[in-house]
């Protein structure tokens, strides 16, 4: 990846698109590939990320920050494109309430909810699935791997399912377990006695606090024996765990941890993470709260040691983030341009060049590009223009208590 990548000028429908997303707030696939991305080093450890993939080697993940406004969703969504042109399966977790990073199965089935694989509307898991057994020898290479892999046995039961016929609705009901359903016990019991294999796997007392560890180990595998680099998942806004908890902070911090391969935790085989945070999280949480002299502790008085020292180096992670450097006064005047021309290619009307505005922290690049396109509809429709009123944003911390959830810990079959 180069330090600025600046495409061809888009077709007129891809320009008229663009346009669009942005006048909306919303960069999409047609915008992203009209701005490029200007972090090189960044860019160069995802490419060596999705080289480790490619190669089966670990992929340590990735943890970028910066401010309200520098790119984080933009960079994300470009790493995206550069993921699912490298043939890996591609997830989007945004950190929201509905989903919270402190709860491993939510987090999974958000992250299998968005899977996607190029030019593959269907869902990521059939998809695989479907690829795994039309691939010569693939299902016995995963079924002899899942017998030697340290895994709960249901899914060494799928794996030899797998390569014997089976009807749709058990292969339906495998996908939503993988995704994060419960398991079909009782069909896979039924398939498995007819062919006299049931004594083989043991489908008792899964917990799911085990199975939420185990999931992403098999997926993955799954998703490279059936042709496909490796599995990549980006977080977004990563920063909502300031607005947790203290308890339900630790154990967003060990998840981040977890994911990241840092601490006590290997990068998982075939699975590269990206995740971004704001770059005041630091200061504004952890040095604020003490969370590292407090956190740790209060989850090593709960019997859970890992998770502590798993906590303890996501916030050191957090801490060595690279930052996203802001936007300058050379970075306002070539976006400015690349809109002009777009702008005029999807509307076949010569826009003038972008009012250039004083730059302050608070209008960010997504502020002046939304500017840009109002101005030139007022132009175009009007003929003439107005000022736009820039309504500061940034983050809170506050904490929310209906954010505290408690994660499952029932047996899943």
């Amino acid at each position: 990846m180069s330090a600025v990548t600046t495409p061809s000028r888009p077709e007129h429908h891809d320009a008229r698109v663009a346009i669009e997303a942005l006048r909306a707030g919303v960069p999409n696939r047609s915008a992203i590939r009209l701005l490029g991305i200007q972090e090189p080093e960044i860019g160069r450890r995802f490419t060596d990320g999705i080289a480790a993939l490619a190669a089966d080697r670990p992929a340590p993940g990735l943890l970028l920050a910066g401010g309200y406004g520098t790119g984080k969703s933009h960079l994300l969504g470009y790493l995206r494109e550069e993921a699912l042109r490298a043939n890996c399966i591609v997830s989007w977790v945004t950190i929201s309430k509905e989903t919270p990073l402190s709860q491993a199965a939510a987090v999974h089935a958000a992250a299998l909810r968005g899977a996607v694989a190029q030019g593959r509307p269907e869902d990521a898991v059939l998809v695989a699935l479907a690829q795994l057994l039309a691939r010569p020898g693939a299902v016995q290479a995963l079924e002899e791997w899942t017998a030697q892999a340290d895994l709960l046995p249901v899914f060494a039961a799928i794996a030899y399912l797998l390569g014997r016929p089976l009807p749709p609705e058990l292969t339906l009901g495998i996908a939503a377990f993988l995704a994060g359903d419960k398991p079909p016990t009782q069909e896979v019991r039924t398939r498995l006695a007819q062919h006299g294999a049931r004594g083989m796997f043991s489908l008792t007392g899964m917990k799911a606090a085990q199975l939420v560890v185990e999931r992403p180990r098999f997926l993955a595998h799954l998703f490279r024996a059936a042709g496909f680099a490796g599995w990549v998942i980006l977080f977004d806004e990563v920063e909502l765990i300031g607005r947790y908890g203290a308890v339900q902070r630790a154990q967003a911090y060990a998840e981040l941890g977890r994911w990241l391969g840092v601490g006590p935790a290997a990068p998982q085989p075939g699975v590269l993470t990206v995740a971004a945070i704001a770059d005041d999280f630091a200061a504004e949480v952890i040095d604020a709260r003490l969370d590292e002299e407090k956190l740790p502790e209060r989850l090593r008085l709960k019997g859970l040691p890992r998770q502590a020292d798993l906590a303890l180096a996501a916030m050191t992670a957090i801490r060595r983030a690279p930052v996203l450097r802001p936007h300058t006064a050379d970075d306002l005047a070539r976006h400015g341009e690349i809109m002009r021309r777009c702008y005029s290619d999807a509307y076949d009307w010569p826009a003038p060049p972008a009012t250039l505005a004083v730059r302050e922290q608070r209008r960010t690049m997504r502020h002046h590009v939304r500017s840009w396109i109002i101005e030139w509809d007022m132009l175009r429709l009007f003929g003439s223009t107005g000022g736009v009123m820039v309504r500061p944003d940034g983050n809170t911390y506050i904490e929310e208590p209906d954010l505290a959830l408690p994660p499952p810990d029932e047996e899943a079959g």
